[in-house]
This record gives C-alpha cells, structure tokens and sequence, in this order.
C-alpha cells in the first residue's frame, strides 16, 4: 500500500472515529435530556388522565380489531396480506442483493428498468460494534 493511500486511509479512520465519539456524545444527550422531557409529562396529571383514556381507546379498538379479524373471510384476507409483505420482503432482499452484484460487476450506479426509467443504485453504510465471538 502506498503511502499516500495509507495517509489516507489513516485520515479517513481519525474521521470515523471523531465522528463516532461526537454521534456517542448527542445519543447520550439526547438520552439525557429525552428523560427529563418524559418526566415533565409524567408529573402531570392533566397528561397522565389523557394517556389513560388513549390507553383505554386503544385496547377497545384492539379487541374490535381482534373481534373483526375472527371472522373467516375476514381472517383469508389478513393472511393473504401477511404473506403479500413477506413476499415483498422477500423480493426487496434479492433485488437488494442482484443490485449490490451488479454494482461490484459492472462498476455503475444506474440501470436502466424495462420501462425506460433510469434509477440509481443507492448503498445504506453503518458502523456497529463488532459481536464477540465464542468457541467452546
């Protein structure tokens, strides 16, 4: 590796972490003061009286729901539905993953759909925390 590429590498990596300690900072602050604004809420009685009753609102309207969904034609359509979004779950994976092929293989960001429409291949990067990994 040349040492340029290493100079560069080594100024992305001081980056990241910067910018990972300054992310951990505002979660925690954002945590902190996050709290406090739930126990203003909580310490008021006008509040807690509405809560109770949206609380309520929304178990009556889960047992109607319930209710409703036991009825048999009812109760095809939400499984039709169930397994309608696991298909498109499904399909949303390999498409994700024949995109991300055709990027490493091709090099280009776009492709162009069967209806003429060009649209850009869009990749989502995260950091997390690397799992620790055990062997017996």
């Amino acid at each position: 590796m040349s040492e340029s590429k290493y100079e560069s590498i080594s100024r992305l990596e001081n980056l990241i972490n910067g910018h990972q300690m300054d992310l951990d900072k505002l979660q925690n602050d954002l945590k902190d003061q996050a709290g406090m604004l739930k126990a203003a809420f909580e310490n008021d009685a006008a509040y807690l009286e509405a809560h109770k009753d949206s609380q309520d609102a929304i178990k009556k309207k889960k047992g109607e729901k319930d209710r409703i969904i036991k009825e048999p034609a009812i109760a095809v359509l939400n499984e039709k539905v169930q397994d309608l979004r696991s298909q498109v779950k499904e399909e949303r994976q390999a498409l994700s993953d024949y995109l991300s092929q055709y990027f490493q293989e091709s090099g280009l960001r776009q492709i162009t759909g069967t209806d003429g429409e060009i649209r850009d291949i869009v990749t989502s990067v995260r950091l997390v925390k690397q799992r620790d990994v055990r062997q017996d």
